[in-house]
């Protein structure tokens, strides 16, 4: 069911758990993310990222994700990930998207504050749920990224009391912020700020997003769960579970063919949002 982004997270923020939230760039992606929350009875958001539009148009993903999400027996939002301007923002709420990310992050403080006001007086009026970022999450530059950050900014992590600055200024529903995250494949597993993240969740009593998630270690995730991550970003790791199905496919098969690939998308698709739902401890929570 189509359910709002707020409600998702402020439940999943009060129970100590994160939910998933999926970029889909394929009818494929989004059958094997249904699939997986359903068999477990886990909330979950649907994503596309606005530097993901070359290759899933908004205009075409929107009615597919909408759809899945009204006929889904488990709550489901439908969320812009990652959008660079107030006019997609716009664009996103005019197709039916329940929630929109402004990512300011790489302007100067009060640039970002000034737009993500607007996007957020904007999107309230049409009952749109809206998240930001602050601090600066960077890019591997390996893929699969939906940052407009780099590698060298990745240790300029969220500041404490500009981040309850911000949300008071803003009104905003959500804060994704930096404790040494990277969107994109890593190189090497990362070690995420929890401190800092316990600060930042101590100072704002409100939902907190991570943003780069894939190749981050089981312990880290978990205590990001466990201290005020409420919503945890999955993009590269689908795309790499996708590409090593087909790659064993193509190796096992003497005559492949275009449906089994399909099959295989799909599968692969739901496994690793299985993997992530039960890591992110949300499973059983839509009952």
């Amino acid at each position: 069911m189509l359910t709002s982004y707020k409600s998702i997270l402020n439940k999943a923020y009060q129970g100590g758990y994160a939910v998933g939230a999926f970029n889909c760039l394929s009818l494929e992606n989004v059958m094997g993310v249904i699939a997986a929350a359903e068999e477990l009875h886990s909330p979950v958001i649907l994503q596309l990222a606005e530097v993901q539009f070359p290759y899933a148009p908004m205009e075409l993903m929107a009615p597919l994700f909408l759809k899945a999400a009204h006929q889904s027996s488990v709550p489901v939002a439908v969320h812009l990930d990652h959008g660079q301007s107030f006019e997609t923002c716009a664009r996103a709420i005019r197709m039916g998207f329940n929630s929109v990310m402004f990512d300011g992050a790489c302007l100067p403080f009060e640039n970002n504050v000034s737009i993500t006001k607007a996007v957020v007086r904007m999107a309230k009026a049409a009952d749109v749920d809206v998240e930001a970022e602050l601090g600066k999450v960077g890019d591997t530059g390996f893929g699969g990224g939906e940052g407009t950050g780099s590698a060298s900014t990745a240790d300029v992590f969220t500041d404490v009391e500009e981040s309850a600055l911000f949300i008071e200024k803003t009104g905003i529903d959500a804060l994704a912020i930096a404790i040494g995250n990277l969107h994109g494949k890593y190189i090497a597993t990362p070690k995420l700020n929890i401190k800092r993240l316990t600060e930042i969740s101590e100072r704002n009593n409100m939902p907190l997003v991570l943003h780069g998630g894939s190749g981050t270690s089981e312990e880290d995730f978990k205590a990001c769960v466990h201290h005020g991550i409420a919503k945890i970003n999955v993009a590269t790791a689908m795309q790499i579970a996708i590409t090593q199905k087909i790659e064993k496919y193509l190796q096992q098969c003497p005559q492949p063919n275009y449906i089994d690939m399909k099959w295989k998308m799909i599968e692969a698709s739901k496994e690793t949002a299985l993997y992530h739902l039960r890591l992110f401890e949300s499973e059983g929570k839509a009952l």
